[in-house]
């Protein structure tokens, strides 16, 4: 196996092990009503181009993809300043909730 497709199988191996992080994520912003981060999870979940995740984010999947989805989305509902702010706040306080 060349290195680069075996760095592709890895990320679609890493992305189906985090599968119970992004599921989290979706179960505690529906409990909240966070529409947003609901739709910013799911896209990045269904995201299915491992070689693009490579390069958003290494090491990986659910911290790329999310936070390149967290930026699409802002830029494509035209949300700014400290809407966008308090949006990136509630994302990141269900990230430390992962980790906690």
């Amino acid at each position: 196996m060349q290195g680069a497709e075996y760095m592709t199988r890895r990320a679609e191996y890493r992305k189906r092990s985090e599968e119970a992080l992004f599921m989290k994520v979706i179960e505690w912003a529906r409990e909240d009503d966070q529409p947003l981060i609901v739709e910013i999870v799911e896209r990045a979940f269904a995201d299915d181009d491992a070689e693009n995740w490579l390069t958003l984010h290494p090491t990986s999947s659910f911290t790329g993809l999310t936070n390149h989805y967290f930026q699409v989305i802002i830029e494509e509902k035209e949300i700014l300043g400290s809407t966008a702010r308090l949006l990136k706040k509630q994302f990141d306080v269900y990230c430390k909730k992962l980790i906690g």
